[in-house]
């Protein structure tokens, strides 16, 4: 019987790993300031990123401004897509939200370009009663960061697994090591 809650504390401390590994992955290809709408960067290894903005934890006006990116040697224009559930993060103490996510299949040189910052408006978060006590910062002190990224379902299995994997690695070998605990 001990055997059997060592095998589930093991399989709880795998699915932890790969919890946390698909859950908090992300390598930064370039950052810059938002306010200067356009910057070539190279990427070195095909897969999906995001484009995000970062000093704040709820942009609003997403229909308005737009990105635009393209590979700069053959001007071959890169889909974009919004994500379905916008994922916020904190990368060194400052927050961010994922805007738009993209598939590159061949590296190299690109370019992004953010349009129709003009209306868009930034909050420290989307709840109203909080937006009400603390002033929005202005637009122009974000950042803009491009970073490998995983899919959202994949975020969703990551923080199952991660919470699964906690338990049952801690029952398991708790249970391993003194199987009477309850007695």
């Amino acid at each position: 019987m001990q055997l059997l809650y060592l095998v589930i504390g093991l399989t709880g401390l795998t699915m932890m790993f790969f919890g946390a590994k698909w859950l908090l992955r992300y390598k930064t290809v370039v950052n810059f300031p938002i306010l200067e709408g356009t910057k070539e960067f190279t990427i070195k290894k095909p897969g999906l990123y995001a484009a995000c903005i970062m000093g704040v934890g709820y942009f609003n006006n997403h229909n308005e401004y737009k990105f635009r990116l393209t590979q700069t040697n053959n001007g071959q224009q890169i889909k974009l897509k919004r994500p379905i559930l916008k994922a916020r993060f904190r990368k060194k103490w400052v927050m961010g939200i994922e805007s738009v996510h993209f598939r590159i299949q061949d590296e190299g040189d690109y370019k992004i370009e953010i349009t129709n910052l003009i209306n868009a408006t930034s909050a420290n978060s989307a709840k109203k009663v909080t937006s009400i006590a603390s002033s929005n910062p202005p637009v122009g002190i974000h950042q803009i960061l491009i970073k490998a990224t995983v899919s959202v379902l994949k975020k969703i299995i990551g923080i199952i697994f991660l919470v699964v994997g906690v338990q049952a690695s801690f029952w398991g070998i708790m249970l391993a090591i003194n199987p009477n605990v309850f007695a």
